[in-house]
């Protein structure tokens, strides 16, 4: 019995850690004084690609800006996010979760070649979907003449 007891709170007491936690990282970007948020992202690697995935739901497509900045080799997420829904009448705030207004999120790739001209990235179903081709670097083949001394 004190083994059940034992183990329930340290469930218990993970998942508030793990709560905390998250809300701490949500709040970093005023923590820092930074005026913006930051959205959360994924990065998978394909075998001919990267892809990236944001998670922007209400953000409208035109208020959503990407650039691949070479220098540091990552993408810039930059935007918008409008509180359209709103009451104009509210006399109080109880709860607030949602961010609202600029964000910014600057995503480092890994190693390796990337085609930046071939980005392409697209919005579905609240996701900023973008996709980050490899250059495709082929080895160099060629024949070696045996010279006969």
């Amino acid at each position: 019995m004190a083994s059940r007891d034992t183990e329930e709170w340290l469930w218990i007491t993970g998942r508030d850690l793990q709560r905390l936690a998250d809300e701490l990282t949500n709040l970093r970007p005023s923590l820092a004084g930074s005026p913006y948020w930051e959205p959360k992202v994924d990065l998978i690697e394909e075998n001919h690609r990267f892809l990236l995935k944001a998670e922007l739901p209400g953000v409208r497509p035109e208020d959503i800006h990407v650039h691949y900045v070479p220098e540091k080799h990552a993408l810039v997420l930059r935007g918008h996010r409008q509180d359209d829904l709103a009451g104009g009448d509210s006399v109080g705030v109880h709860q607030i979760e949602i961010f609202y207004g600029e964000f910014h999120r600057e995503v480092r790739l890994p190693v390796g070649a990337i085609d930046g001209a071939g980005v392409r990235a697209q919005y579905r179903n609240g996701f900023l979907l973008v996709m980050i081709p490899k250059m495709l670097v082929a080895p160099a083949t060629r024949h070696i003449t045996i010279k006969r001394s």
